[in-house]
């Protein structure tokens, strides 16, 4: 999706020129604002709390553009963790709610066979109970289609760490689901 050294050399290029002048950010919102919003829906599942994020995210990643310094990885790593911590302000107290969307559940059916309902909603409560960085590791790859070496960039862990994790990952939730 995004990480290509073009599309790096692309995102470098709009956020210099953002620098300069705040209307040229326009490239890199149109960018990544989809996957942001997809993010905040997950964990809202409340489309107008869901755009408020958006917006408070890409007015602080806007305001703070001037301090941002290139070190060759997508923009959307910065981006997401501003996202993150104003997701975190919101909620305080509260856990955010995960959305999943049960047809998404199919992805992962070459590595764990969903046959009922019931499998699905203890699959759910499975992810639920994940620590939230092996469930956004998992939600790039499922959820956003992202690849490894563009989770890997996004996140910043090397790409073999990520693959170590899904399928560690995967591993868990598969002998859970039949332990169950």
């Amino acid at each position: 999706m995004f990480g290509s050294s073009q599309e790096l050399e692309d995102e470098k290029k709009w956020i210099e020129e953002s620098k300069q002048d705040k209307r040229l950010f326009e490239p890199l919102y149109n960018r990544y604002y989809e996957p942001l919003y997809r993010f905040f829906m997950r964990r809202t599942d409340d489309a107008s709390l869901a755009d408020e994020l958006c917006s408070l995210t890409f007015f602080k990643a806007l305001d703070g553009l001037s301090k941002f310094k290139w070190q060759g990885k997508p923009f959307g790593a910065w981006l997401f963790r501003i996202g993150t911590n104003e997701l975190n302000k919101h909620f305080r107290d509260k856990k955010p709610i995960y959305v999943i969307e049960t047809d998404k559940l199919n992805c992962t059916d070459e590595k764990i066979e969903l046959t009922s309902q019931d499998e699905i909603e203890q699959l759910i409560e499975l992810l639920d109970g994940l620590p939230e960085t092996e469930l956004r590791i998992l939600e790039l790859k499922y959820f956003e289609d992202q690849s490894f070496k563009e989770i890997s960039r996004l996140l910043e862990i090397g790409e073999s760490a990520v693959k170590m994790r899904v399928y560690r990952l995967l591993s868990k939730l598969r002998t859970q689901l039949k332990q169950s």
